[in-house]
């Protein structure tokens, strides 16, 4: 079975969105173990790593205008 789908500009705007909110929320938690002492149970660093093969997935299935507008926007 062939996937022929690929996310348009409406699909990438959502997706963009989301994963710029779960960076942000990420690094406001990470922030507030190091108030509090506390270690989490993933690292910032792995996060981040994760995150960005996650964008790559994305990007491999964005339209070539939806990816290229998500690169100019962000």
């Amino acid at each position: 079975m062939t996937n022929n789908m690929k996310f348009n500009i409406q699909d990438r705007i959502v997706l963009d969105e989301m994963v710029d909110t779960f960076k942000t929320e990420m690094i406001k938690q990470h922030h507030e173990y190091d108030l509090d002492g506390k270690r989490p149970i993933i690292t910032k660093q792995y996060w981040f790593q994760m995150i960005e093969q996650v964008q790559e997935k994305i990007d491999n299935f964005t339209t070539v205008k939806a990816l290229k507008q998500s690169k100019q926007y962000r």
